[in-house]
């Protein structure tokens, strides 16, 4: 499903017309182009989808952020880190999370501030190739296009409200299908486990 489909989609969930084109001079058409990207990217930000997940090694810096030992390069292509681990403890990185901080240096270089040596970091990456979409993210980002574009295109507030509503169902759709994929086996924090048992 390509862009312009998306956007169908969300228009048909609104009662209006297809697009040809996200460049077709239609009222449609105009709000899908200032919505489409906004709403793809806040989307990614909600929930760390599978098919945007990386992980990647950091690049070291030279550069030092007070409180914290190492400072990486932010992975390109990220739009949030959620986890920062090094190698051997990749397979416990939910259970025993590292503490990190995104910071930002001059204007506009982003680094990873935190206290893992030779460190990786779990992302979630602004993918923009709708080749890569799940079902329930093509489905959750209609419905939030739909939500953005419904006051101006129907003068609905309650539509927006509804395909909103949508939106969430959707992203817990994924959310719930996600914990079913991931082992849930009870695993102690390495520091705790380290005190209890050694």
């Amino acid at each position: 499903m390509n862009v312009t489909e998306i956007c169908n989609l969300a228009l048909s969930y609104i009662g209006k017309g297809r697009i040809n084109s996200l460049d077709d001079a239609s009222e449609e058409a105009k709000k899908c182009r200032v919505h489409y990207d906004h709403d793809r990217r806040r989307l990614l930000m909600m929930f760390p989808w599978g098919f945007a997940k990386r992980t990647e090694k950091l690049a070291l810096l030279e550069a030092s952020v007070p409180g914290w030992r190492y400072v990486y390069a932010f992975p390109a292509g990220c739009l949030w880190v959620r986890y920062v681990f090094d190698a051997p403890h990749a397979r416990e990185k939910a259970a025993d999370r590292q503490e990190f901080e995104a910071v930002l240096f001059g204007a506009a270089m982003r680094a990873v501030a935190t206290d893992v040596p030779l460190a990786y970091a779990q992302f979630v990456a602004d993918v923009r190739d709708t080749d890569f979409f799940s079902a329930l993210f093509v489905e959750a980002l209609s419905h939030l296009l739909a939500a953005s574009i419904a006051m101006g295109v129907t003068g609905s507030a309650s539509l927006a409200e509804q395909q909103l509503r949508l939106c969430s169902a959707a992203v817990e759709q994924a959310r719930c299908l996600a914990a079913l994929e991931e082992e849930s086996d009870m695993r102690y924090p390495r520091k705790y486990q380290d005190a209890r048992f050694s």
